[in-house]
């Protein structure tokens, strides 16, 4: 009897649905239940690797980290930053919240890696960028449609790997599905119903009242993060959850940066362990902001060894980091179809 990966992810179904974290934890349920409900291939068979778990870019990189406390008069500070972004978001123009036959609507681009195992005993993983579209309704049912372009190899061995496969094409079609209405886990949070309090709010996402997860700053940060994903949310709650940032410990201002589609941004990050120990021994998980509109342009993992820390005159230099994962968000807004698109685009500075 052939054993397939299908089969094992059957047998442990390792995804906590109620509790999946960092980036589009809906997104990752939903890829799960297509993996159960499809049979087991006669041959090769793909797995999609979770992209936080280790999509490595071969892209080093240099981080200036702003530390908390204290620095040179006239340097924010990460609180401060927060509180410049809670300013901005809150002279945004009123939105309504979605109404009957309406969709929460965003357009995305990742870094995503496919995991290609074939019946030889060669396995490998192709990078690939993934253009992703999601209509959602409140009631969780919708659409999405997914396309994957511009394969690459993590490293020479996947590439070896793939030649000793028979160089099989690594063309993906695309993928158009739709959603049926959810239930609490998974149909889209109600924004509008959130307080805008920002000391309610805190007590919320530390209680984990909005999204299931682990306790600690980490994960409030992910979680404000993920409510601010959604740029048509109220003005008043995309400021309260920047207040509410503000006071999470541990977040580190990284200062002006662009994220993977080129656009100037703030970057604010906090420290995580990395999910895969070949990575490194130390990681960030890092949004990136446009200061004017307030908007999360993107978000990104990082991973790796750094050197012992120096400082000078409150800045710290960490090298040695690569980027594992990213997303960048093109377009966020309300339409009035599982088809209709936002003119509204994310362009940041």
């Amino acid at each position: 009897m052939t054993i397939t990966i299908e089969d094992l992810i059957r047998q442990a179904d390792p995804v906590d649905r109620f509790g999946v974290p960092t980036v589009a934890a809906e997104m990752s349920r939903r890829r799960l239940d297509r993996i159960l409900a499809t049979p087991p291939a006669a041959s090769r068979v793909r797995r999609r690797r979770v992209v936080a778990g280790g999509v490595v870019a071969a892209v080093a990189i240099t981080l200036v980290v702003l530390q908390v406390l204290p620095g040179p008069v006239g340097r924010p500070s990460p609180a401060a930053a927060l509180l410049n972004l809670s300013h901005a978001a809150s002279k945004l123009p009123r939105v309504d919240a979605p109404v009957s036959g309406q969709y929460e609507y965003t357009k995305s681009v990742s870094l995503n890696s496919i995991e290609y195992v074939d019946l030889a005993q060669y396995p490998f993983f192709v990078n690939y960028n993934e253009q992703r579209q999601d209509w959602v309704s409140a009631n969780g049912s919708g659409r999405f449609v997914e396309s994957w372009s511009d394969p690459t190899f993590p490293t020479a061995h996947d590439q070896s790997n793939w030649l000793r496969s028979g160089s099989p094409s690594l063309a993906q079609a695309p993928v158009v599905d739709t959603m049926t209405p959810g239930t609490g886990a998974t149909a889209p949070i109600d924004l509008w119903a959130l307080p805008t309090n920002p000391t309610q709010l805190a007590s919320l996402v530390t209680n984990r009242s909005i999204e299931a997860g682990p306790p600690g700053p980490l994960e409030d940060f992910t979680q404000v993060g993920d409510l601010l994903r959604a740029t048509f949310a109220p003005p008043a709650l995309r400021a309260a959850l920047f207040t509410v940032a503000s006071d999470i410990p541990g977040v580190l201002l990284i200062g002006p940066t662009t994220d993977h589609l080129g656009r100037r941004g703030i970057g604010l990050a906090i420290a995580q362990t990395p999910s895969d120990p070949a990575q490194g021994t130390s990681g960030l998980y890092e949004l990136i902001f446009d200061p004017t509109t307030s908007a999360l342009l993107g978000e990104q993992t990082l991973a790796g060894a750094p050197p012992a820390a120096t400082s000078t005159g409150g800045t710290t230099l960490l090298a040695g980091f690569v980027v594992t994962s990213w997303t960048s968000y093109q377009a966020s807004g309300v339409v009035d179809s599982s088809t209709a698109v936002t003119h509204t685009q994310l362009l940041g500075q």
